[in-house]
């Protein structure tokens, strides 16, 4: 059951992957670093708002419904946001008088803030109640949608950064209008005051680590842009974008899939059943993720060279290194770690650990990036995810503690380093051929890890292919 829910978020996050890479791809070719610095500075703010507005009601479907019994938030939760919708024209102002400079594209930045935040609820309603089928289309349609606006306002309407930011807002919006109507199921529960209060207990605090967590995610970009300008973010932000798009949809594909089995788990199963999907699940998230950060490492100059426009190369083929191992930990925080927060309902931890790392990094960030730019920067967020990630292991230990085990950690590690060997040789003799050079190396690398992997049964592989193909 949960293999084939893993696999359908797999696909769903993957062609999402897919379409953004596509789009870092062209746009770097397209745009000048200074106009997909726009893009990338708005994306950050259209982030940091949409969490703070609608993440209680995000956080809160998800742990409400996902216990399913008589739990049915679906129509407060709408109402919550439509009170939120009212304050809209204030924010705008609001953000228009904080950033005058900026404010053709900040916004802009507030239309896609709200149109994430109501796509996220409908997401969630999905994600509770396991129809994962309509989750995985509507990610899917989501990110067709955003690649065709993005190239006719670009390319033919000639919207540069902007362009960029109206595309995502209108692309979220169409996909709502196919998809939110299957939310609206019958029997549904009328709006319950008792059950808002209840989600504004446990979302508001959520909301406040979950803040924490996006100025994290975007302090690189906010003081890249006021150390170095917009030209710098630009360029550090698609290396960024890159690595995001190809390290975060595994990651997060087993995560749509492993909370809410957790919470339904710990709720009617109790501590050693929940426990034993959460080892399970961690060794699927390593055996998945380990080889993909160290693969994209070693052949980061070639792929940086064949994939982004002239300008943005030689940045990347120096960040991405950096930047895969910084997502690796990202990953384990948000995929692992805080699912122990969430089962135990003490948000208040996970923004301890947010404030952890969100120090770590303005620390980071201010000691490296004067004096060594691009680099300081993602050194800095590479220091931040790793103390994070250890720190908020240990602070599970006052929420739902999350199990250990070595075993599992050594064999992915064996695996990924008897992959990286070969393929850093193959990587180091070229003949040319950009494509050939960037593919055979990847080849080796996937070959020499499966075998690895089969050979060591991670995740319990050669168990289910043994199964599967033994007669009936």
């Amino acid at each position: 059951m949960m293999v084939r829910q893993i696999s359908a978020y797999m696909i769903a996050n993957a062609v999402s992957a897919l379409f953004g890479f596509v789009s870092v791809v062209l746009f770097t070719r397209m745009l000048s670093p200074h106009e997909y610095g726009i893009y990338v500075v708005g994306t950050g703010v259209a982030g940091v708002l949409s969490t703070l507005l609608f993440s209680w009601i995000k956080f809160s479907v998800l742990r409400f419904d996902s216990e399913g019994g008589s739990k049915d938030v679906r129509t407060t939760a709408l109402c919550g946001y439509a009170a939120l919708v009212l304050f809209s024209p204030l924010v705008i102002l609001a953000t228009w008088l904080i950033a005058e400079d900026a404010s053709a594209y900040v916004v802009p930045a507030v239309f896609v803030a709200f149109m994430v935040g109501l796509f996220e609820f409908v997401q969630e309603v999905f994600r509770a109640r396991q129809q994962t089928s309509a989750y995985m289309w509507s990610v899917i349609l989501r990110a067709v949608l955003t690649l065709l606006f993005s190239f006719g306002l670009v390319m033919m309407l000639g919207m540069g950064g902007q362009g960029l930011l109206v595309s995502v807002a209108c692309s979220y919006l169409v996909t709502l209008l196919v998809y939110a109507p299957g939310v609206w199921r019958r029997p549904r529960h009328p709006f319950d005051a008792g059950m808002l209060k209840d989600m504004l207990l446990f979302g508001l605090p959520m909301t406040v680590s979950s803040f924490i967590f996006v100025l994290h995610t975007v302090l690189d970009r906010i003081i890249i842009v006021t150390y170095l300008g917009e030209t710098a973010a630009g360029v550090y932000g698609a290396a960024a974008d890159l690595v995001r798009q190809i390290i975060l949809f595994p990651g997060v594909a087993i995560g749509s899939a492993a909370i809410p089995v957790a919470i339904r788990l710990l709720a009617q199963d109790g501590h050693k059943a929940t426990n034993r999907h959460l080892l399970e699940t961690t060794e699927i998230l390593l055996t998945v993720l380990m080889p993909m950060v160290v693969g994209l490492g070693l052949v980061a100059p070639g792929f940086a060279s064949l994939i982004l426009g002239a300008e943005f190369r030689d940045a990347a083929a120096v960040l991405i290194p950096i930047l895969v191992f910084a997502w690796l930990f990202r990953s384990v925080s948000y995929q692992f770690v805080h699912v122990s927060f969430q089962l135990a309902k003490k948000p208040s931890l996970m923004a301890a650990q947010g404030v952890i790392i969100l120090a770590i990094n303005i620390i980071g960030m201010f000691v490296l990036v004067p004096r060594y730019q691009l680099v300081g920067a993602a050194w800095a967020l590479l220091i931040a995810e790793v103390g994070g990630a250890f720190a908020g292991y240990f602070l599970s230990y006052r929420a739902h503690r999350l199990p250990f085990e070595f075993r599992p950690i050594a064999k992915v590690v064996l695996a990924t380093g008897t992959m990286a060997v070969p393929t850093y040789f193959v990587s180091r003799h070229q003949v040319g051929n950009a494509l050939f050079d960037l593919a055979m190396p990847i080849v080796t690398g996937v070959i020499v890890y499966s075998a690895a992997a089969f050979a060591l049964n991670l995740a319990g592989v050669r168990t289910a292919l043994t199964r599967r193909l033994r007669p009936a």
